[in-house]
């Protein structure tokens, strides 16, 4: 109910009914105001007490400077107006704001409702107003017109897109940054679908998380690449907020350029790979012989700690057969150290191709080699040894054209008692080795029923 629908005399509050009494005791706990009425002329002619609860003036004093108290604001020049120059609009006058000094210098905003009186012959003889404080609501008003005012500044100049969908999730705003990112215009955008930029292979994992966050009313944020008409693809951070109104869900969202974050990320990650696999490299490295790529002692330590966990846990005995190259000086010294390189290869890769795929050929160190045969006893380590002797005598060793004699001497121990020392079945091994040697190479040893 509007007062300009009451059509009441405001002169005397003992005019108003008990019901009129009511309804303004519920409306003065909501609003402060007062009552005025004004004669067919115009002038002031009533004011109600309240006045001084809105503007700290007595009625009479109000009456007599009312405009002395108005403000310059523009809105106050109808004020005058309507006093100057009354207009008789028959039953209704529309509702008009004032801006005013109070008592105390603060500016009040009125919200003025005026209906008028008329006679038996349907003339105006008077005013009948309602003044409303509502300054609480204008700064309201006023607040929002300057975060809209300065959203729209920041959001002009924002290097991040943003924008707004309606409640059918069509786009009602985009502003430069959007346009720039999507290399689509506003008017090509406004009123098409947000997902309308995004990437075929990306749409479905950001419809997903878009249901998600919509139903649980949160906040989406998901890196996905959208598409420009020129078919080039940009990565970007995609963020929306969900807000609820009466007239619905409404969609507020920013779209970053990533492109340059993503590429220095997938840079980083594939420098972090090449690290992992330099790091993998090395580790191989320190436990591999450059020239043989077999092994070294560092590798085949490892090999042996292993095995000899599984012996604990089997009672598997295992073998190791340590060769040595006969007359290996002799043959740098004759044919050169390129010459022996290529021995040494040659012979690794014969080792490892006449052995079997469980057991472990390394390079020991200089013309040695060592061979751990897992879960092998000594007797077929010794058959396993021969074989290789023999292969290795029968095999024409040729460089640069010239033919090298090659021959191996092999020592033999096993690992077939718990407790036993590692270093001490790798001595036995290298004394068989010695005793080859000795008794004219191109040999294999091993003591009978040994147990280092």
């Amino acid at each position: 109910m509007r007062p300009e629908d009451l059509n009441f005399d405001i002169q005397e509050t003992d005019y108003l009914t008990e019901d009129f009494s009511q309804y303004f005791s519920i409306f003065e706990k909501i609003f402060r105001f007062y009552f005025f009425a004004r004669n067919a002329n115009g002038e002031l002619t009533y004011i109600s007490p309240k006045i001084s609860e809105v503007l700290g003036y007595e009625p009479e004093e109000f009456k007599k400077n009312w405009k002395k108290y108005l403000t310059e604001h523009l809105a106050n020049k109808e004020v005058i107006l309507r006093s100057e120059f009354p207009q008789y609009s028959g039953k209704h006058i529309k509702p008009y704001n004032v801006e005013i000094k109070s008592k105390s210098g603060e500016k009040i905003w009125l919200d003025i409702h005026e209906a008028p009186i008329l006679d038996s012959a349907g003339n105006v003889v008077k005013y009948h107003g309602l003044a409303i404080d509502y300054t609480a609501h204008k700064n309201q008003e006023n607040q929002l017109r300057m975060r809209e005012k300065r959203f729209r500044e920041i959001s002009q100049s924002s290097p991040i897109g943003i924008f707004h969908a309606d409640p059918n999730d069509l786009m009602t705003y985009v502003n430069p940054a959007w346009q720039i990112i999507t290399g689509r215009p506003m008017a090509e955008t406004l009123g098409n679908p947000w997902w309308q930029p995004i990437h075929p292979e990306d749409k479905e994992e950001v419809f997903r998380a878009w249901e998600a966050a919509s139903k649980e009313e949160r906040e989406i944020s998901i890196e996905c690449r959208i598409i420009r008409p020129d078919k080039q693809s940009v990565w970007v951070q995609f963020r929306s907020r969900f807000l609820f109104d009466d007239h619905g869900k409404i969609t507020f969202g920013t779209l970053e350029n990533i492109s340059e974050r993503k590429a220095a990320q997938e840079k980083q990650e594939q420098l972090i790979q090449e690290l992992l696999d330099l790091k993998k490299k090395l580790e191989i490295s320190v436990r591999t012989d450059p020239l043989t790529d077999l092994p070294n002692r560092r590798g085949l330590a490892e090999k042996l700690d292993y095995e000899k966990i599984r012996f604990d846990r089997s009672q598997n005995p295992f073998t190791i057969i340590m060769g040595d190259i006969d007359h290996f000086k002799e043959i740098n010294d004759t044919f050169g150290h390129d010459a022996g390189d290529h021995i040494l290869t040659n012979i690794a890769r014969m080792l490892r191709d006449n052995s079997r795929k469980q057991d472990i050929v390394s390079r020991w160190g200089g013309e040695e080699f060592i061979i751990l045969l897992p879960e092998t006893n000594l007797g077929n380590g010794a058959i396993l040894a021969e074989k290789l002797r023999d292969k290795i005598e029968n095999e024409a060793f040729v460089y640069q054209g010239k033919e090298i004699p090659v021959t191996l001497s092999f020592g033999l121990s096993v690992y077939n008692k718990k407790g036993l020392k590692m270093d001490d079945v790798i001595k036995q091994a290298d004394e068989c080795l010695y005793e080859a040697k000795k008794s004219g190479r191109n040999k294999v040893v091993f003591k009978k029923n040994s147990s280092a």
